[in-house]
């Protein structure tokens, strides 16, 4: 009685799960002999008993019994556990009464705004149909916290509101007061003296205002971007020749209404060193000359992280092309600090020469192997070369048929063995797109594409376009092997159809059609020898009865077989939005081979990219064509050149740069063509979708006759700003430029919106 009044007394204060039992007179056993559970609906039995470690046929232990208890609180599925005894005959008998939490029938989100609802549901604890618990409840109210502070809400607030309903079930409503977003109000710097709180304001990717912080939102506190900011500091110091720069501590400090942080960056300079020698020892492979003309720091220069991690990365790779997979570079440092002079040492270490014996391929569910495997220049089998599984990465990754290449080298068979695992991210190539779409040509038109850049998986780029506007229908269709009968050439087979109706711009309409073919052979990585064949059939008509006598000799059919070769040099990084790299083309054409026309071409063109800072892209460009006949024949009135428009000269209106019949004033166009352009892309505030970027620019342009020479002094310039979206119908163009120097009978036209142009 004393034992059964005393667990009554714990279970009215609520200390501890209770142990009661009742007894029965003369002895009994103390084994277990059954355990029951009592008062679960939504956990099963099953589950509670294999939380416990107290079982039948074991003695009873009262111990035991509490652990037991406490494990089972610590699931979170109840909010009250007792376990009671009954002794018998037998044995014991318990019994486990629980009280189950109640379960979650609906979980609500009010005011949730700057955080998408779907990712936070992917990491929050409690979800519909779960047992509410709290420990869950303060991790998920954690977890909403978070994903605020990372946006920088430091006044977010959460509060979980429960609601019972009539079936026992609760309905869960977080809701929240994010308030204001917290930003750097000011960043100081302590120890700094050879850069001043400017300079190294200049250097950290966190921001207080202005332009960069405008488009990055860089003055929004974020603790990360902090990390990132010390890093940034030392690497700024260890590049100006500070070897033993720190950057000691990060002092914060919140405004009391939680607005504004001000952020304390700690430095200890030291001195700054100059290199007094630089020496490699070690395994010198191939030798010691080729392996000193890779370093970028030499006696007398100022110590640079950044040149000294280039030259390691260098000496790493051309050790590696010797066969040397696991070449390690130590720089080894002696410094003399009352000189601010260092010896460098760099320890090379070229571990085994390996050979690549196995090279598997994974991830590739729809692209064939051999379609990989022709890009990789590293051959099993064969010495490994670093210098090649680079540049088989660079070729693979520029396929565009996957998201991501990586790349590791476990060890093979033997010591001297290494296995290349190439695992790929396969993502779509293939599309259909459809579209309606205006622009100021042509006003109302349609444009549907089907593409499929990876056909059946062997590689193969097929296309098929069609525009459908009021003033011209043009119908593409293409197909490209990037290896013709299995050997690195690429071939082309095209075919179109054309119809236009541009009486506003010219005074003639015009129907064409033709096809053709191209082979690409390359001669390098980079540089690409181009051949083709093209055949057209245009047809001139509706000319009026003013026309001029050049016009008029120009009407009717007219067939054209040419001839080209060109050589075209890619470094770009990327082929659709550039940050660096150029792109050079020279082109060289004849009409003569079938067909009634004979005129010769030519054409080159350079385009670079630089980035000059993160996100925003310099890119100068030229392009200078000429066409002229030959055996008494003239060039068709298409083929000559006129300029205007996004592509050429902006500010000015299509063929609004051109040459014009004296008399009638119609449009003729020139033989000669010469543009440069000046882009400089940057990205816009708020809008960091991939595919937009704003971009300001200054255009110079002529065109000239056969009795004429191209001139600076006539040239038309024009300087504007502009906007770019890669749209799924097409890349989509709006300037507004302002014309700077014109010529007499030139079209202005300030705005402009192309479809299918790029800058």
């Amino acid at each position: 009685m004393r034992n059964f009044m005393f667990a009554m007394l714990l279970a009215m204060l609520g200390a501890w799960p209770v142990y009661a039992e009742t007894a029965l007179n003369g002895p009994v056993s103390d084994n277990i002999v059954s355990i029951a559970v009592v008062g679960n609906k939504a956990v099963e039995t099953g589950a509670i008993l294999e939380r416990m470690h107290t079982r039948i046929g074991e003695k009873i232990n009262r111990k035991r019994i509490s652990r037991d208890v406490r494990r089972l609180y610590a699931t979170g599925f109840f909010k009250d556990i007792r376990v009671l005894g009954v002794v018998k005959a037998d044995g014991r008998h318990l019994t486990v009464k629980v009280v189950e939490n109640p379960v979650i029938a609906s979980l609500k989100y009010v005011g949730l705004n700057e955080v998408a609802e779907k990712d936070l549901k992917k990491k929050m604890k409690l979800k519909v149909g779960h047992v509410f618990n709290a420990p869950e409840l303060k991790k998920d109210i954690t977890t909403i916290r978070k994903g605020y502070l990372k946006k920088g809400y430091y006044q977010v607030d959460v509060r979980p509101v429960r609601k019972v309903r009539k079936d026992g079930r609760i309905n869960l409503t977080f809701k929240i007061d994010e308030g204001a977003v917290t930003r750097i109000k000011r960043i100081r710097f302590i120890g700094n003296k050879a850069f001043s709180d400017a300079e190294l304001s200049n250097v950290i990717a966190s921001k207080t205002g202005g332009i960069s912080a405008l488009f990055k939102d860089r003055d929004i506190f974020d603790r990360k971007r902090l990390d990132v900011d010390r890093q940034l500091l030392l690497q700024n110091y260890m590049n100006k020749g500070y070897l033993d720069a720190k950057v000691e501590s990060t002092l914060l400090s919140l405004s009391p209404d939680k607005d504004w942080f001000y952020v304390t960056f700690s430095v200890l300079e030291g001195p700054k060193y100059q290199i007094a020698s630089i020496k490699l020892q070690g395994d010198l492979v191939p030798d010691k000359e080729t392996l000193r003309k890779l370093l970028e720091l030499k006696a007398g220069d100022t110590y640079s992280l950044e040149k000294m991690r280039t030259s390691i990365e260098a000496i790493t790779v051309r050790v590696g092309d010797d066969g040397y997979a696991f070449a390690t570079v130590t720089p080894l440092f002696q410094r003399h600090p009352e000189l601010k002079k260092v010896d460098v040492t760099l320890d090379i270490e070229k571990g085994a020469e390996v050979y690549v014996e196995r090279i598997e391929i994974s991830g590739n569910d729809q692209t064939e192997d051999n379609v990989i495997r022709r890009e990789i220049r590293q051959m099993e089998g064969a010495r490994f070369s670093s210098g090649k599984l680079e540049i088989s990465k660079k070729r693979v990754k520029k396929l565009g048929y996957f998201e991501d290449v990586r790349v590791s080298m476990p060890r093979g068979s033997s010591p001297d063995k290494v296995d290349l695992k190439v695992k790929l991210d396969e993502k779509s190539t293939g599309s259909f797109r459809f579209g309606v779409g205006f622009s100021q040509l042509e006003k109302v038109f349609i444009r549907s594409t089907i593409q499929q850049n990876n056909l059946l998986g062997k590689g193969l780029a097929t296309q098929l376009s069609g525009d459908l506007g009021t003033k011209t229908q043009n119908i593409n269709a293409s197909i490209t092997d990037p290896y013709f009968i299995g050997e690195n050439i690429s071939s082309s087979l095209n075919i179109f159809k054309r119809q236009t109706r541009l009486q506003s711009l010219t005074s003639f309409k015009e129907n064409s059609f033709g096809g053709g073919f191209s082979f690409g052979v390359p001669i390098t990585e980079y540089l690409t020898y181009g051949i083709g064949y093209q055949y057209s059939e245009t047809n001139l008509f509706g000319l009026p009865t003013t026309a001029s006598f050049f016009l008029r000799s120009q009407e009717g059919r007219q067939t054209i077989g040419e001839f080209t070769q060109s050589l075209s040099l890619d470094t770009t990084d990327n082929y659709i939005a550039a940050t660096s790299g150029s792109k050079l083309f020279v082109n060289f054409g004849i009409a003569g081979a079938g067909g009634v026309s004979r005129f010769i071409t030519s054409l080159a063109s350079a385009r670079t990219y630089w980035e000059i800072a993160d996100g925003v892209v310099f890119n100068p460009s030229i392009d200078i064509r000429y066409i002229r006949g030959y055996n008494a024949r003239t060039v068709p009135i298409y083929r000559l050149y006129s300029l205007g428009g996004i592509g050429t000269v902006r500010g000015f209106d299509t063929v609004g740069i051109t040459i014009r019949d004296p008399v009638t004033n119609e449009i003729i166009g020139g033989n000669k063509s010469a543009t440069a352009n000046m882009n400089l892309f940057f990205p816009l505030p708020y809008m960091q979708t991939s595919g937009i970027r704003g971009v300001t620019f200054v255009d110079i342009g002529d065109v000239a006759d056969f009795n004429q020479t191209l001139s600076f002094s006539k040239s038309r310039v024009s300087a504007g700003l502009g906007i770019e979206w890669i749209s799924p119908i097409g890349p989509l163009g709006l300037t507004w430029a302002f014309v700077l120097r014109d010529q007499p009978g030139d079209i202005r036209k300030k705005f402009e919106f192309a479809l299918g142009s790029r800058f």
